[in-house]
């Protein structure tokens, strides 16, 4: 079930039909049967943009994760894979595999890598000596529309490689991908970046743009505004915290995977008798289940009286169906009205079936949130960010029962919130190491190099970015919010207040340029300039006279026909891209003046508290926000991504009680 675009601020749809064409030149590049091996990074994306009946239709008859052995005497096969040493070691040991069998197995082996082919791919490949059997070619998908508002790359190891490794390459697929977007929607005047490696993305745009053929973008004006980079360093505290809304708190407690949940097939069952179903199931979560539309920024809370509502909403509905003419006397009802009857009983019936699985999954979800341990490690984190008591004890009473990641990130708060005594935080070390394992000390390690543990000798700045940045607000209305802080239940996202605070037209050198100078990275702005031949400026200003002048011989309706004319001609665009409705993508209001398109870029990931924070401010300030990011992440993926993958394992030592 693809995501719903056509409400979208920009024309995504046309986007991800350009990805997808992108995906049958890939495939039809060999015209007969073949074997598709793919990436399990790569599966879950590639199910976003392809059906598996389109892949099959392609002639992709067999279909195989990246090495395992491949069975059959297909003569083709085609390798979707990222750019990795591992990946390419599996490539030649599927060659080698093929040539050792007796008989040895001839194929053709096209190999296409995303999002480009890199030197060392080149290398690996050519020393285990399969460089030449192998025909190496890039793919690049770019930004994957997950919803009508969210783009993502999907690369779940980005976090790691970029700020952990500096593997920079990352960044060429971040400037790359917005540089396409730049293709489909015009050059975007105004770029503004926070954080070392979102400033480096822009300088790579920038190029970029210099080297790029100027005949390829569309004169006039943009669709998109401005676009706003940030850097998941710049803001360690938020994914830190446990979100609150609907669709964070399936993150924090199920886990969502490619817009997609999976949970027992209990939880989905909507019969009593299949409640012990055993086995798994798969919950799509995106804007074309248009009830989750509506509720996956609620506030946690406030989603049971909600479904109650909505549960006397639908039953309302089925009792007028079945109490309307039509069905009462159905032998006198004309073909056109049981028509009406059964598209509403359809429409409802589908509803019914929307309400059903929410109503489980909350109550699946209402069943671990309601124990004390929950609510009680909610407070200490409010506690540990507005600093109103000792939670030191907490976070120690914690080693050796709860889960290694919980606590890593409770202690990545504590450091970046409060001012610790040094002997206080290695006693906190000590005691983690030795309740987890010894191999835990990398993470630890790992966690201080990316500054997700803050450094303890240097001065504490979150007591003043909390109250420079306005990050509390009292008495939060759940219900029905007037501020972005209620996605945390009174703590506002720094990241979405960097985001609300970009809006000033002075740009970052302006009114809150001190404050942004606490946070880590620098801030960088620049604009861009479409180029436009000269040409098409003479021929538009001469079209624009034209019409004036027909305007005033030969009548009103004949100017006001030329000067629609002109204002195609001049903004560069066609009639259908400027004069769509809302519902096809236009971004109009319900005044039908045109909202200003801002494109927020997450460096590194982002939360979906976050993305809620930031869909409220686009309610507020009456924006629409794009959002688009490399991944999406919490807290508990932060500290799972500075894991030592090769590390055995340790034996955990019991817990020194001092």
């Amino acid at each position: 079930m693809a995501a719903q675009l056509e409400g979208a601020a920009v024309d995504l749809l046309a986007l991800r039909e350009h990805t997808r064409s992108a995906i049958t030149k890939m495939l039809s590049s060999v015209k007969q049967d073949k074997i598709l091996i793919l990436d399990k990074t790569i599966t879950g994306p590639l199910g976003m943009l392809a059906e598996m009946a389109m892949l099959k239709r392609l002639g992709a008859g067999q279909i195989y994760h990246l090495g395992i052995p491949v069975s059959g005497e297909n003569k083709n096969i085609i390798f979707l894979t990222r750019p990795t040493i591992q990946n390419m070691h599996k490539v030649a040991d599927q060659v080698h595999k093929d040539c050792r069998s007796k008989p040895p197995i001839e194929r053709k082996y096209v190999v296409f890598v995303t999002p480009r082919v890199t030197k060392v791919c080149t290398k690996v490949l050519k020393d285990r000596a399969v460089l030449g059997d192998v025909t190496l070619k890039s793919v690049h998908m770019g930004f994957i529309p997950v919803d009508s508002d969210v783009l993502s790359l999907e690369t779940d190891h980005y976090f790691r490689d970029v700020f952990l490794n500096f593997d920079l390459s990352g960044l060429w697929d971040v400037a790359h991908s917005i540089m396409k977007l730049e293709l489909f929607f015009g050059v975007i005047p105004v770029l503004k970046a926070k954080g070392e490696h979102s400033c480096s993305i822009v300088r790579m745009i920038k190029r970029m743009q210099k080297e790029a053929n100027p005949d390829l973008y569309l004169p006039g004006v943009p669709e998109i505004d401005e676009c706003v980079l940030i850097d998941r360093t710049t803001d360690m505290v938020t994914p830190m915290l446990t979100q609150m809304t609907y669709e964070g708190i399936i993150d924090e407690l199920i886990g969502v995977k490619n817009s997609c949940v999976e949970v027992d097939a209990s939880v989905t069952s909507t019969s009593k008798a299949s409640k012990n179903r055993r086995g798994k199931s798969f919950i799509k979560l995106n804007s074309e289940d248009h009830l989750y539309q509506e509720i996956r920024d609620f506030h946690y809370r406030n989603l049971g009286s909600w479904l109650h509502q909505k549960a006397g909403e639908v039953r309302k509905r089925y009792n007028e169906v079945k109490s309307s003419k039509a069905v009462k006397s159905a032998s006198e009802s004309t073909i056109v009205q049981m028509k009406d009857v059964v598209k509403k009983l359809k429409t409802t019936s589908a509803e019914h079936n929307y309400l059903q699985t929410h109503s489980n999954l909350a109550h699946h979800l209402h069943e671990k949130v309601k124990k004390l341990t929950f609510d009680q490690k909610i407070d200490k984190e409010m506690a540990m960010v507005f600093g109103s008591e000792n939670v030191e004890d907490y976070i120690e009473s914690l080693m050796g029962k709860g889960e290694m990641r919980k606590v890593g990130r409770l202690l990545c708060l504590l450091t970046q919130c409060r001012s610790v005594y040094p002997k206080r935080l290695a006693f906190l070390f000590n005691e983690f190491i030795q309740s987890f394992g010894y191999q835990y000390m990398f993470t630890l390690q790992n966690l201080q190099s990316i500054g997700g543990i803050a450094d303890i000798n240097k001065r504490c700045q979150w007591p003043t970015i909390r109250k420079r940045f306005n990050l509390w607000t009292e008495n939060v209305n759940l219900k029905q919010p007037k501020d972005i802080s209620y996605v945390y239940a009174g703590y506002a996202p720094l990241s979405a207040r960097i985001v609300e605070y970009s809006r000033d037209k002075g740009g970052w050198g302006s009114t809150h340029k001190d404050a942004l100078e606490l946070l880590p990275g620098p801030a960088y702005q620049t604009t861009q300039h479409t180029a436009v031949k000269r040409w098409y400026v003479c021929m538009s200003k001469c079209v624009y006279v034209v019409c004036i002048v027909c305007s005033v011989v030969c009548g009103v309706w004949f100017g006001v026909c030329m000067h629609v004319y002109a204002v195609v001609m001049t903004d560069g665009t066609c009639m259908v891209r400027r004069s769509k409705s809302p519902r096809m993508g236009g971004s109009s209001s319900s005044e039908g003046k045109r909202l200003p398109v801002i494109l927020v870029v997450f460096v590194g990931g982002v939360t979906y508290a976050e993305i809620s924070a930031i869909r409220k401010l686009g309610q507020l300030y009456k924006r629409r926000y794009i959002i688009a990011t490399t991944n999406f992440t919490n807290g508990d993926k932060i500290v799972g991504a500075m894991l030592e993958p090769n590390m055995k394992k340790a034996k955990a030592g019991t817990a020194s009680r001092r």
